[in-house]
């Protein structure tokens, strides 16, 4: 039976609680810098599990305070997976770094850690091994098993785990610990497993890549000694880095601590709803799913299936013209006019992802799902694909 309304690839869960935090907020007298984002950085690293968390503006924005923290340059091989947002690649690009993709593993829509130790084991002549390893879907890389190829202690590791709030290494830590990398960002925007608006935050161990991160998200601006190169007063402040406003607002930050609260129920109820599409695309051969091995420690935020001999525009108008949503996830970032600049066409270094991307669809997946939704969506499905 069609649904009443119309069922989105990804929505946001906002309840009653939400409303009275953000109202909350919004009756302080400052609506910024006061107080709110402090107390949801907190919370949120010790949810991760990790010594600092620096809350932005955005997702894109961590991940350029994150690259440039770490001081990415030209110098250095980039190093990331051509599945992902074109923020990730930016990240890099805009720095100067040239992107140095890895092919993928269809089991997960991540980077294919074999592709990744032929990428390590050409020689590099200056700078750093750079990279961003894509926690796609929600699926987490094996961060552990990548940290055993790198030989070299000068790598530089940045996790995007924009997809992946909530999700666990195999050894069971948090995605967001920091274990194996320098950093991890985060997304909240309202199509993640839990947001704050718009939204994104940085994790980190590392004492002065802390410091650094909130001299990108503040202009680049410095008060205290010993940093600064004058003599400190209450009024007194030096730029030292070209950047800009990166700040998250207290109705954001109050957002995120009353989703924050929520988000373990957020996570249980996308790995039911993946195990009830799981159970009802049993059996079709021509319509697959991510392995299954990953369920148990994935916070899904995408419900990606894979089609044979998809001509995905036909089944998408399909779709909604039974009104269900459904996206793709996503283009070859290598097939972007503005990183085909840089890289060429390489496409068929990647035959993976090519098959990946010529086969892969995302259905609805969000809080307010039931199991009928589930139902209505693969039933539909399977009828067009049989056709």
């Amino acid at each position: 039976m069609k649904p009443e309304k119309f069922l989105p690839y990804a929505k946001q869960s906002i309840d009653q609680s939400d409303i009275e935090a953000v109202t909350k907020a919004l009756q302080q007298e400052l609506i910024t810098r006061n107080g709110q984002v402090a107390q949801f950085e907190k919370e949120f690293a010790a949810y991760c599990g990790t010594k600092w968390a620096v809350m932005m503006s955005s997702g894109t924005a961590a991940l350029y305070g994150a690259f440039q923290a770490a001081r990415v340059s030209a110098f250095d091989r980039f190093i990331t997976t051509p599945n992902t947002f074109i923020a990730t690649a930016a990240a890099g690009t805009r720095l100067g770094a040239r992107p140095v993709f890895v092919d993928i593993d269809r089991e997960s829509g991540n980077m294919s850690l074999d592709s990744l130790k032929e990428v390590l084991s050409q020689p590099i002549s200056r700078g750093r091994f750079v990279i961003a390893p894509v926690h796609f879907a929600g699926i987490a890389v094996d961060m552990q098993k990548m940290d055993a190829q790198l030989k070299s202690p000068d790598v530089v590791v940045i996790e995007d785990a924009a997809h992946a709030i909530g999700s666990l290494y195999p050894d069971g830590s948090k995605v967001g610990s920091c274990l194996w990398s320098q950093m991890t960002i985060f997304s909240f925007h309202p199509a993640k497993t839990m947001t704050t608006g718009e939204g994104g935050c940085v994790t980190t161990n590392d004492d002065e890549l802390y410091r650094r991160l909130l001299l990108f998200r503040n202009s680049g601006m410095e008060k205290e000694a010993p940093y600064i190169e004058g003599t400190a007063a209450p009024w007194y402040y030096e730029v030292h880095e070209v950047s800009g406003v990166y700040h998250a607002t207290e109705m954001q930050a109050a957002l995120g601590l009353s989703q924050l609260k929520r988000l373990d129920s957020f996570v249980q109820k996308r790995r039911q709803l993946v195990k009830w599409y799981r159970e009802r695309f049993a059996g079709s051969s021509n319509i697959r799913l991510f392995n299954e091995a990953f369920d148990e420690r994935s916070a899904y935020h995408l419900m990606v299936v894979q089609i044979d001999g998809l001509s995905r525009t036909g089944i998408m108008d399909q779709l909604r013209e039974k009104g269900i949503g459904s996206q793709c996830h996503y283009i070859p970032l290598y097939h972007q006019p503005v990183i085909k600049k840089m890289v060429g066409n390489v496409a068929q270094q990647f035959p993976e992802m090519e098959g990946y991307y010529r086969d892969a669809l995302s259905l609805p997946l969000f809080f307010e799902m039931e199991e009928q939704d589930v139902e209505y969506v693969c039933t539909v499905l399977k009828e067009i694909v049989k056709g």
